[in-house]
């Protein structure tokens, strides 16, 4: 279990100070990685209870501490050699060749080193290698991804651009890539929820609340939004999140949860009302499969509702990812989209398109200021050729099987 390989990796990295912090949010007599791993295997409210705590001192040591917290794609904090490693154990032999020859070396200490002081490298590493990341790969990162966020990013597209759907929905509902489980709480206050996911540690903690939901114990879920409200920041201040006792004040439903990747969902045809599939589709190896099988399971005159970057965030991805010398693609968004695109893909499996909204906008002006600090002029340039007056990084979507 990578978890479990991660935590012993990184206790025995970070300052004493740190792990003092992990050892007092967690007291064990045992080996400390082992029992936090064991946390994030469980779906109990004790589990829920150390979480949220997690959750909230991880957030303030990465605000004031941001080496030694738990990051992802960050090539001067602790965890980037973990990840180096396993990238290089599972990226195959000629992958490892062409890295060898680029850095003239088959010293894998110095090729490291060489990657944590060289933006130009990292930045062709994750240009000629870590783009072709397979779909297990991503699964796999996601579960060390996991551990920097209680939130799965869409609860504010969800309660902005879906919510007012669901109170006036009934039947069966696909949360399709639930992760922690905001979007099916909600949902099962008006719905049948089944939620999927890849990630066993979010949906571990997804399946908690919702047996805490069906106990009636609802305490908990005051602190559960205020967590969210505080992971989103700014984009909070564009959504109101409405009280946990209004959102879920309903008798709730339970929610029936499977571990598995979209592309092959496990439902008979024509199974579901409505589809939910918010902030993931651009994490998937192949979107098009995934729509495919929407289409399978999904009723005639269903919708699913989507959110997806465009390829104005795509730019802008490409743009922080090379100021940073990112080593993978940022937030592991494989796939952009722009509405023609993003309808060709839903008409051909069955679908025609009821809305498109573009939304979470930048000002022109501001987006040339971030281009131009781009190592690739040349986009700039290209860019300045056709201005708007504001620019789209997201689209909200609702097709209708047909």
């Amino acid at each position: 279990m990578i978890l479990k390989v991660f935590f012993d990796y990184y206790f025995q990295h970070v300052d004493p100070e740190v792990r003092k912090l992990y050892e007092e949010l967690l007291p064990t007599d045992g080996d400390l990685a082992a029992a936090y791993t064991d946390m994030f295997s469980r779906n109990d409210e004790e589990a829920i209870a150390f979480l949220l705590d997690f959750y909230q001192a991880t957030g303030e040591l990465r605000r004031h501490n941001q080496r030694q917290a738990i990051l992802f794609n960050v090539h001067d904090n602790v965890c980037f050699p973990f990840f180096f490693n396993h990238i290089w154990q599972i990226m195959g032999a000629e992958k490892q060749a062409a890295v060898r020859n680029k850095v003239n070396s088959s010293d894998l200490n110095e090729i490291m080193e060489r990657f944590v002081n060289d933006i130009d490298l990292r930045n062709w590493f994750r240009q000629e290698i870590g783009s072709a990341l397979n779909q297990q790969d991503l699964f796999t990162l996601n579960e060390i991804i996991a551990l920097q966020n209680f939130s799965s990013g869409g609860e504010f597209s969800f309660l902005k651009y879906v919510y007012p759907h669901v109170q006036n929905m009934q039947g069966k509902v696909l949360d399709a890539g639930c992760g922690a489980g905001f979007a099916s709480l909600v949902m099962s206050q008006y719905m049948e929820v089944y939620s999927v996911d890849a990630c066993r540690a979010r949906l571990e903690r997804a399946m908690a609340l919702s047996s805490m939901m069906n106990k009636g114990e609802k305490k908990v879920f005051p602190r559960v939004i205020k967590l969210i409200e505080d992971e989103l920041g700014d984009l909070v201040v564009c959504c109101h999140f409405p009280s946990a006792e209004d959102l879920l004040a309903g008798s709730s439903r339970e929610v029936v949860f499977t571990e598995c990747s979209i592309d092959a969902l496990p439902y008979e045809e024509n199974f579901f009302d409505m589809i939910n599939c918010l902030d993931v589709l651009e994490h998937t190896y192949d979107p098009a499969k995934n729509i495919q099988q929407f289409g399978r399971v999904l009723k005639p005159g269903g919708r699913a509702f989507i959110t997806v970057p465009t390829k104005y965030g795509e730019v802008e991805q490409r743009i922080y990812e090379g100021l940073e010398g990112s080593m993978f693609p940022a937030m592991l968004h494989m796939h952009h989209f722009d509405p023609l695109a993003l309808n060709e893909i839903f008409t051909r499996n069955g679908f025609k398109e009821v809305e498109t909204i573009p939304f979470d906008y930048i000002d022109w002006d501001s987006f040339i200021e971030i281009a131009e600090r781009s190592p690739a002029q040349e986009l700039a340039d290209e860019l300045k050729q056709n201005p708007f007056d504001q620019v789209a990084l997201q689209i909200f979507a609702i097709y209708e099987k047909i």
